[in-house]
């Protein structure tokens, strides 16, 4: 689907990763002691380094953290923003939407829509879509669209295919009515014949947790796969060889579709800012589609890691965070679980941009076991939900 939107232009963008930093040598001794491995693994995928949240850190966290920063520099838009849209993968909340707690904790006026979105990483694209439809049909003047992802439950370190990849991160984008704003053309797609080739597969309504603890004990237990890597039912699964293949075929051929929508040429695009998978796959679709590798930066995913939903907005801010250089005409595409792509082809002449923010952990907020304790309390009759 293919689809052109007009009177959007996108105001600012933040992002906020956490400050704990993995470096692949500092996980030598899971490759065996290899450092030929390790410098392998740096020059063919660009793997170096990945921040990562300490417990208790959510999305929301990181999310809020980023729109805080963009909320000071348009401070009349807190009363303004008819809607905030949180995609993530990484709710707070089994229910109700984060997306409502943040609309109270970001003090965003009463009268604001709230929702979440569950997707991954093209979920940035699927997200501006949405907040733009919004604002074209004139739903709405002002989105704000957050964005963020945190793999905590997923994460085990012993698993060499997932958690080397993987990092954190959280976005805030501004998106407001202008008539003087060029077109947004996107581009969206969906294959659910493998919808399970990146899955969580137990925890949901299909594969739950079961009051009987005695029959949840298959989803706690270590699966190993025939490398030796451990899965659980509970965890992030990802068949990488799926993933490669399919972004090989699909993604190539849904860029020069976009461009052929937009009567335009890789040679009209300023920038191609992809999906920060690793550096190989930014490098061929690069390559595939014709685009200079300096119109098509990677160095993101070397220095935070691939961070799903956030990826493409972090790459954003650390490509133009340091300049004072708006885009131009920019080439936005995610895609991966679900399987899912999108794109959205925009002309970026004025914005607010920075580099990604480091987010340290807010000492007033509360950890897991004092929500634990909190909500035994209110369960007992000992205190209200306003105590």
């Amino acid at each position: 689907m293919f689809h052109t939107l007009r009177h959007v232009r996108i105001v600012g963008i933040r992002s906020a990763v956490p400050t704990t930093e993995i470096r692949l040598e500092d996980e030598g001794a899971f490759y065996g002691g290899d450092a030929k491995k390790v410098t392998r693994l740096r020059t063919t995928l660009g793997m170096d380094r990945r921040r990562i949240c300490p417990p208790d850190v959510t999305a929301s966290d990181l999310c809020a953290h980023a729109a805080d920063a963009l909320l000071r520099v348009f401070p009349s838009a807190r009363s303004a923003i008819d809607a905030v849209v949180f995609v993530s993968q990484a709710t707070d909340w089994v229910q109700p939407a984060t997306s409502c707690e943040l609309q109270h904790r970001l003090g965003l006026d009463r009268q604001c829509a709230a929702f979440d979105v569950n997707q991954g990483c093209s979920g940035y694209v699927y997200g501006l879509w949405l907040g733009s439809s919004l604002i074209a049909a004139g739903a709405a003047r002002q989105v704000l669209l957050l964005v963020g992802d945190v793999n905590l439950a997923g994460r085990d370190i012993r698993n060499r295919i997932t958690v080397p990849v993987f990092g954190d991160g959280g976005s805030a984008t501004l998106l407001a009515r202008d008539e003087q704003a060029g077109p947004m053309h996107f581009g969206l797609g969906t294959d659910g014949r493998d919808f399970d080739a990146i899955i969580t597969p137990g925890g949901g309504a299909r594969i739950p947790l079961v009051p009987d603890p005695a029959d949840n004990e298959s989803m706690f237990e270590d699966i190993l796969d025939p490398s030796g890597n451990p899965w659980r039912l509970l965890k992030t699964y990802m068949d990488g060889g799926a993933i490669f293949n399919f972004t090989m075929d699909v993604v190539p051929k849904h860029i020069r579709a976009a461009l052929a929508y937009a009567s335009l040429t890789e040679k009209d695009i300023d920038w191609l800012i992809l999906h920060q998978a690793n550096r190989q796959i930014v490098e061929s679709i690069a390559a595939k589609t014709g685009f200079a590798l300096e119109k098509a930066p990677s160095a993101s995913f070397g220095t935070y890691g691939n961070l799903a939903s956030a990826s493409i907005p972090v790459a954003l801010c650390d490509t133009f965070g340091n300049t004072r250089q708006a885009p131009g005409k920019v080439l936005l595409c995610g895609y991966g679980i679900g399987l899912s792509w999108g794109s959205c082809l925009c002309d970026i002449a004025e914005w607010d941009c920075a580099p990604p923010l480091d987010y340290e952990p807010d000492p007033d907020r509360p950890t897991r076991r004092q929500h634990i304790e909190r909500w035994e309390q209110i369960l007992r009759g000992e205190r209200t939900r306003h105590d």
